[in-house]
C-alpha cells in the first residue's frame, strides 16, 4: 500500500509541471508572400504568437505587445500585422496573412487572443455569447459596393454584427475598442472602429437599420463609449452603469434629425442630469 502511495505521488509531482502550463494552439498554415507561399506551423501561447517554417526568412515569433493588430478574417483564415518595416512597401508595417490547412479558429481562441493582444482585437469569430443583448436590430451592412445582412446586437459590455450571407464581415467590438458612433439619420449607424485599413488606421462600419433602434440604445452605447463626455453632477449616478431607459442627460442643440429636442430629459423619479454632447453625423 506505502509502494502505491508513493508512485500516486511521485505521478503528481511529475504531471504537475504540465497541469500548470497553459494550453497552446497549433495550426499547419499557409503563408502568403507577395509572390507565392510557404508552409509552416502557426503556435498561438500565453506569451505571443510564432510561425515555424523550413523557410528561415519567414520565420517569426512575436510577443503580443509586438503586433500592431491581430484581425480573425475567417475561421481558417489569420492575419498579422507587425511594427517591422515592409522595404518593399517602403517602410509599411509588415503584415503576414494565413490560411488554416488544418483546424479552425474557434470561440475559444477568439477569446484568448481578445484577452491577451495589446490592441483591440479585430475578429468576425465572436469570443463569447454569454448574456442576452440588451437592444438588437436587423441591419443591412453597406459595402463600396453592395452589402450584406445581418443582426446588429448591443450588450452591456460589447457591441457585434453578425452577418448572415457574409459571415467574415461580422464584428465583435469591445465599447473601449471603438473610436466613435454616430446616426445620421433615423435608420442610418456609423461605428468607427480602430481596425487598420491601408493608408491610416481606423475603419467606418455603416449599417442601414430595417427597423427602428430605440432611441434609449443610441444614448445606451453612447453613455459607454463616451464615459467621459459626461459632467457628473455630485451624487449622479454613473451612465454606464444605467439601462438605455433610465440615462438622465441634458441634450444641447437640435438632434441629428434636424428637429428640437427637448432641453432636458430626466430619469423616473429624479431630477439628477447630465450633460450630453452633441452627436456627429454619418458622412455618406
Amino acid at each position: 500500500m506505502r509502494n502505491i502511495s508513493l508512485l500516486l505521488a511521485t505521478a503528481v509531482i511529475m504531471l504537475a509541471p504540465g497541469l500548470g502550463r497553459a494550453q497552446s494552439h497549433e495550426f499547419q498554415v499557409e503563408h502568403d508572400h507577395l509572390w507565392r507561399s510557404c508552409l509552416g506551423k502557426l503556435i498561438i501561447t500565453e506569451e505571443g504568437i510564432e510561425y515555424r517554417t523550413e523557410n528561415g526568412d519567414h520565420a517569426r515569433a512575436w510577443k503580443f505587445v509586438e503586433l500592431k493588430q491581430i484581425k480573425i478574417a475567417s475561421p481558417n483564415r489569420l492575419e498579422l500585422i507587425s511594427y517591422e518595416d515592409d522595404k518593399l512597401m517602403l517602410g509599411r508595417d509588415r503584415d503576414f496573412s494565413f490560411k488554416l490547412l488544418e483546424g479552425r479558429i474557434t470561440p475559444e481562441v477568439s477569446a484568448r487572443l481578445l484577452a491577451k493582444s495589446k490592441r483591440p482585437l479585430v475578429t468576425s469569430v465572436m469570443p463569447t455569447d454569454e448574456g442576452a443583448p440588451r437592444f438588437m436590430a436587423m441591419v443591412k451592412h453597406l459595402h463600396t459596393t453592395g452589402g450584406c445582412a445581418g443582426t446588429f446586437k448591443v450588450f452591456s459590455d460589447r457591441m457585434t454584427f453578425e452577418s448572415a450571407d457574409k459571415p467574415e464581415h461580422s464584428r465583435f467590438w469591445r465599447y473601449s475598442h471603438v473610436q466613435g458612433i454616430s446616426q445620421s439619420s433615423r435608420y442610418r449607424i456609423e461605428i468607427s472602429s480602430f481596425e487598420n485599413q491601408p493608408g491610416g488606421v481606423g475603419r467606418d462600419f455603416n449599417f442601414q437599420l430595417k427597423e427602428e433602434l430605440s432611441p434609449s440604445a443610441y444614448d445606451y452605447i453612447w453613455a459607454r463609449i463616451y464615459p467621459s463626455k459626461f459632467r457628473r453632477d455630485a451624487g449622479a449616478p454613473n451612465p454606464a452603469s444605467l439601462t438605455g431607459d433610465e440615462i438622465p442627460i441634458k441634450h444641447m442643440g437640435r438632434n441629428n434629425y434636424g428637429s428640437s429636442r427637448s432641453d432636458e430629459m430626466f430619469s423616473a423619479g429624479t431630477t439628477d442630469r447630465q450633460t450630453f454632447p452633441q452627436r456627429g453625423g454619418a458622412a455618406g
